[in-house]
């Protein structure tokens, strides 16, 4: 009797967890991306890294708290970053900043940095790099074993270093912010949220709801939305063939798109280029999943797609040195983040999605794109599925706001309606032409008014409000620029005392390397004046009269950066 009572006692020890203990502070000054300076704290705590393992080891997790300016602060405001993968430390040191700080009046805000990322866990970065042929199209049979393969040494070596990749999950992140919740002696969180955050906040709305007074989600990614639906990057193409129609310039985007696809898929295409990096050349084949992937990478919103129609129209001419240059840098690469490729798929996909996915694909122009290269990537880090109840629809009565952008092309609105029907104090307000990230937040100042408002328990004054108008980049021609002209370009240009971008001629094409980021090419447009393939961003030379190179500016989103060369 007295065995049965001791190994009772023994395995109630081994389920119950841990008591949380108190965060640790210690003071911080936070520096904005603008140099803007404000006292802050950092906290640490420390959690299972796997819940389902007794005897697991404990990893640290840290954040920045932003004290509140209240006389009587509500509940903590914990920031989830999307990706995932995104460090929420950084995030709100940048266009965020300013949210950060007007949102201490209801209470202190959390820069949370997740299980794995940044400051919070082990290093989860995967130096293993891949390289996908060059001699031929891009398909996902030949494309999908490399990465895969890149994937599994990067979780061998962090298994081998005693990282459990498999615990790295939704499920354990959501637990993860319990603890927190407990760590800083709080009855309730409020979960403010972005694009893959928002799949965290529903998580742990499911499996801890009485930790949660409110959320704010923007972008929302519910619990079966890993995987993109073709259907939906086929209405938002629509939308842009249609904004585009406006002007005249662009009269049929969609069969553009057609026409090229169709050319690919029958004549893939051989371009030269050159490695600014090591010199060497390669005949690089593109065909019609290269040219795929390369419009789902434009479609995350305004931002990125106001420069599609020119790509696709220069492209549909015979400019298909523009494919290369975007498919090129996909075809070698490493292997990102362990962490974010164990999260999706953990989170996997339900069987009918799936069947749901690979109907749309078949009657849509851009396929199956946007999901590349899930599914194929999981088979390196083989971590386990979390299972249909993960992903079941969620029933909740705690009160949202839910945030969508109408030109949203990773989160579409009809996610957040999904939700909403399932959650009765939830309001929706929907930004029409907005895209992701930053505009769900920043594209109009009532954005921070709803906001606001939600935190003070009322109700949306609109449900609609917009955002600016789409300003589609104006079609180009490539300029004909001798060889003599682009080499005078070449060199270095100072940004500040510590930043510089180097100009490198590889072939008959110029790159600029901004510190120790990637090469992106640039295009001619003229003598003097260059477009960054695939943005939207220019960069123009500047020559003195005798014919010197003495500078450069960079333009983007309006703002001009300018370097003198060295």
């Amino acid at each position: 009797m007295h065995w049965k009572i001791r190994i009772l006692l023994a395995v109630v020890f081994i389920a119950l967890p841990l008591a949380a203990e108190p965060a640790k502070f210690t003071p911080h000054e936070y520096v904005s991306a603008d140099g803007t300076k404000v006292n802050a704290e950092v906290g640490e705590f420390h959690v299972p890294e796997n819940r389902t393992k007794s005897g697991s080891k404990t990893i640290a997790l840290r954040f920045v708290r932003f004290k509140s300016t209240a006389a009587k602060p509500g509940y903590p405001i914990v920031y989830l970053a999307g990706g995932p993968g995104g460090s929420g430390i950084e995030a709100l040191r940048g266009t965020r900043f300013p949210l950060t700080m007007a949102l201490r009046e209801f209470g202190d805000v959390i820069a949370f940095d997740q299980r794995g990322v940044n400051k919070s866990g082990p290093d989860m970065r995967c130096s293993e790099r891949f390289m996908i042929p060059f001699d031929k199209p891009l398909d996902r049979a030949t494309g999908g074993p490399p990465m895969a393969d890149a994937a599994r040494k990067c979780a061998e070596r962090l298994r081998a270093s005693g990282v459990d990749v498999g615990a790295y999950n939704t499920r354990e992140s959501a637990a993860d912010l319990d603890d927190l919740r407990k760590a800083l002696g709080a009855e309730k969180l409020v979960l403010w949220a972005i694009s893959y955050g928002t799949h965290l906040a529903t998580a742990t709305l499911r499996y801890h709801p009485a930790s949660i007074d409110r959320v704010i989600l923007a972008g929302i990614e519910g619990p079966d939305d890993t995987y993109k639906l073709p259907s939906d990057q086929q209405l938002l193409l629509e939308d842009i063939a249609r904004l585009a129609a406006k002007d005249g310039k662009t009269p049929d985007l969609i069969a553009s798109i057609r026409n090229v696809l169709r050319e690919l898929d029958a004549h893939p295409k051989t371009v030269s280029l050159t490695h600014p990096l090591n010199g060497q050349t390669a005949n690089v084949v593109v065909g019609k999943l290269d040219f795929q992937v390369a419009l789902t990478d434009m479609l995350t919103g305004p931002d990125s797609f106001a420069g599609l129609p020119d790509f696709v129209q220069r492209v549909e001419r015979g400019d298909w040195t523009a494919v290369a240059l975007v498919a090129a840098p996909r075809r070698m690469d490493d292997a990102g983040s362990a962490m974010s490729i164990a999260m999706d798929c953990a989170s996997g996909i339900s069987a009918g999605r799936k069947s749901r996915i690979a109907d749309e694909a078949k009657r849509t122009l851009l396929g199956d794109a946007i999901n590349a290269p899930f599914p194929e990537i999981c088979a390196g880090m083989n971590v386990a599925d979390l299972g249909d109840d993960f992903r079941a629809p969620l029933v909740s009565d705690v009160p949202a706001l839910l945030i969508s952008g109408t030109l949203d092309g990773r989160t579409r609105p009809h996610q957040a309606e999904e939700l909403r029907l399932a959650m009765p104090n939830a309001q929706h307000l929907v930004i029409e032409g907005a895209g992701h990230s930053d505009p769900l937040f920043l594209s109009t100042p009532k954005i921070l008014e709803a906001m606001k408002a939600f935190l003070r328990g009322e109700p949306l004054r609109e449900r609609y409000v917009a955002a600016p108008e789409v300003q589609f980049t104006p079609l180009r021609t490539i300029a004909n620029v001798s060889d003599d002209v682009l080499s005078r370009y070449a060199g270095t240009y100072r940004i500040d005392e510590k930043t510089t971008r180097r100009v490198v001629k590889a072939g008959s094409v110029l790159y600029t390397i901004r510190g120790d980021a990637a090469p992106r090419a640039i295009r001619p447009a003229s003598g003097t004046q260059f477009f960054y393939e695939g943005s939207d961003a220019t960069l123009t030379f500047e020559v003195d009269a005798s014919g010197k190179v003495t500078g450069m500016s960079v333009t983007q989103l309006g703002q001009t950066q300018r370097a003198k060369r060295e």
